[in-house]
């Protein structure tokens, strides 16, 4: 119940959507007051959701930063890799599509040959509402192997569908393996706080390393276009949004 219930608020957040609904009110009331309130408060709505300076802000202060590998302690058991940004059902399927936060992967495989961990686990199923939590991550295996991984190295995790169930079967999987900690998270740097809390709260004695930014770099974010309406905060809004409101949630429900 829980999953589906934050499927369904994904609609709900979406500011392109809140502003949909304003104006879609704003044409069903007939006292023009409550036109007008609802006209200012859809252009209000647009402005704060367009503005790159405050979306930039705000993100920044969210995600936890990078950490040089050089800060890392040597040669730690496992990367844990949280999926989510490879597209397993693009054919044909005899190589691996990236979506947006391809770092993820690619950083496990970074400190994997730089020697700073031994293994890499990756957990990621299925997050579709009406489809089952099995995915096929036989592309994220075949594209390790042929990075140089070796198989005995590589664990892949297919049925997790959201953060808290990423960190419990991780934490089922490393017991029954009897390994040690620290092991080394990585995520995207927006996704970090809640997926540190969930596998603390899974037992699990992990070091933050961020990957996939999407606050810009500090130098960049007084140029005069950020502060210009603009279609690209207003998509990654629902990003840094959606992330407030399942850490909300994984709090209030006793997840983290």
């Amino acid at each position: 119940m829980f999953f589906i219930l934050s499927k369904i608020l994904v609609f709900l957040i979406k500011p392109f959507y809140q502003i949909l609904l304003i104006l879609i009110a704003s044409f069903l009331l007939k006292k023009k007051i409550w036109k007008k309130r609802l006209h200012i408060l859809a252009v209000f709505w647009f402005l704060i959701f367009t503005n790159g300076f405050l979306y930039d802000t705000c993100m920044r202060s969210w995600e936890i930063p990078a950490i040089p590998i050089s800060s890392l302690p040597d040669s730690c058991e496992y990367a844990i890799v949280l999926g989510g940004t490879e597209d397993t059902k693009r054919n044909p399927n005899d190589r691996l599509f990236f979506h947006k936060g391809a770092e993820r992967i690619t950083h496990a495989l970074n400190l994997y040959k730089a020697g700073k961990v031994k293994k890499i686990l990756f957990s990621g199923g299925n997050s579709d509402l009406f489809e089952g939590a099995y995915k096929n991550n036989n592309p994220v295996l075949d594209f390790y192997l042929m990075c140089g991984v070796d198989r005995e190295d590589i664990i892949i995790e297919s049925t997790a569908r959201n953060t808290y169930e990423n960190a419990k079967l991780t934490s089922e999987i490393l017991r029954k393996k009897g390994a040690q900690g620290p092991y080394i998270l990585i995520t995207s740097a927006f996704h970090m706080r809640r997926s540190e809390a969930c596998f603390r709260s899974a037992g699990l004695e992990v070091i933050p390393f961020s990957a996939d930014f999407y606050a810009t770099i500090k130098e960049d974010r007084y140029n005069f276009g950020a502060f210009l309406p603009s279609a690209i905060p207003l998509v990654n809004w629902e990003i840094l949004i959606k992330e407030w409101i399942g850490y909300l949630a994984y709090d209030i429900t006793g997840k983290i």
